[in-house]
């Protein structure tokens, strides 16, 4: 966890900014290659579409957090 910190405390602005956004991205292209003719989502089971929606959730919101961050230090420092 120490080295997380350390590693987002020495990225730039900008650079939180634009990782965040790449993650958003890569999350919503692997949600959008997953859907069938119908627009719903397939996974092999029941769990595996659980853990996978549950992973993505937490990088979305995590993609989000890095996002704000990166935008608030960027524009008001």
């Amino acid at each position: 966890m120490e080295t997380l910190i350390k590693i987002i405390t020495a990225m730039s602005y900008p650079t939180m900014f634009f990782v965040g956004l790449a993650i958003r991205l890569f999350v919503g292209m692997r949600q959008f290659n997953r859907r069938g003719l119908g627009g719903l989502q397939h996974f092999n089971n029941y769990f595996v579409g659980l853990i996978t929606l549950a992973m993505e959730w937490v990088l979305k919101w995590a993609a989000l957090a890095l996002m704000l961050w990166g935008l608030w230090g960027w524009l008001f420092r």
